[in-house]
């Protein structure tokens, strides 16, 4: 015998699927703004030494090129700092938009941040009177070729997303931590940056058999029985 006190209970049902619907999409739009603010929030920089005035006497920056040249001729190795690789950037770096917003966005400084195993490249930008950053992660790897020579992989990887392990990290838009794939949108002004710097990274990297990146440490070594330690990653 059917019950009809069950059917009004029946009948309610379909009302509330409208409320999840409505409840899915505010959590949505609630994510997207929350995601669309920390884009137009610029990382936080403070922790690196960033040289205000590179050319001054009073904090003077080693040619780099010429660093690794005598490095490889020596055949010793070496030991970078943040510091040191951030005022040559300042000092060297002839800064130009590529990309999507190229003439709307004025480029105004590229820093690095060395963490363990891997390099933050971070792009400051300015646009509209506001101050935008960017960044890839990038991991060096070396292996040994079938005849014997030694190549150097970089990678755009910073190692395994917080929430979401099995997705690997691509970078930063402003304080926002995205996965590799959202990295094709600045992979332009990154490729024009390489392009900025050949010799630096043919001879700092291309040429070097132990690289290992520390807090805030970069160590090259160009020969492959130094006591530095194993260098790859």
């Amino acid at each position: 015998m059917t019950r009809l006190r069950d059917m009004p209970a029946s009948r309610k049902r379909p009302r509330d699927i409208p409320r999840a619907g409505l409840f899915l999409v505010f959590l949505i739009i609630s994510t997207l703004s929350w995601g669309l603010v920390q884009v137009f929030r610029a990382q936080d920089l403070s922790d690196l030494v960033v040289v205000q005035d590179p050319s001054s006497s009073a904090a003077p920056v080693r040619d780099l090129k010429a660093v690794f040249s005598q490095s490889i001729s020596g055949s010793y190795p070496l030991r970078l700092t943040e510091a040191e690789i951030n005022g040559y950037f300042a000092r060297t770096l002839v800064a130009e938009q590529k990309g999507w917003l190229a003439g709307l966005v004025t480029l105004e400084k590229v820093l690095v941040r060395l963490e363990k195993e891997r390099a933050e490249l971070i792009m400051v930008r300015r646009a509209a009177g506001l101050t935008l950053t960017s960044s890839i992660f990038l991991k060096l790897e070396q292996t040994e070729s079938s005849d014997g020579a030694l190549v150097t992989h970089v990678d755009i990887d910073g190692g395994p997303m917080p929430v979401l392990p099995f997705v690997r990290q691509g970078g930063r838009f402003g304080r926002l931590l995205l996965p590799q794939g959202f990295m094709l949108f600045v992979r332009p002004s990154y490729i024009a940056l390489a392009e900025a710097f050949p010799e630096e990274i043919r001879l700092g990297i291309e040429e070097m058999a132990r690289i290992k990146i520390e807090d805030g440490v970069l160590e090259l070594d160009p020969s492959f029985d130094s006591g530095m330690g194993n260098g790859g990653f």
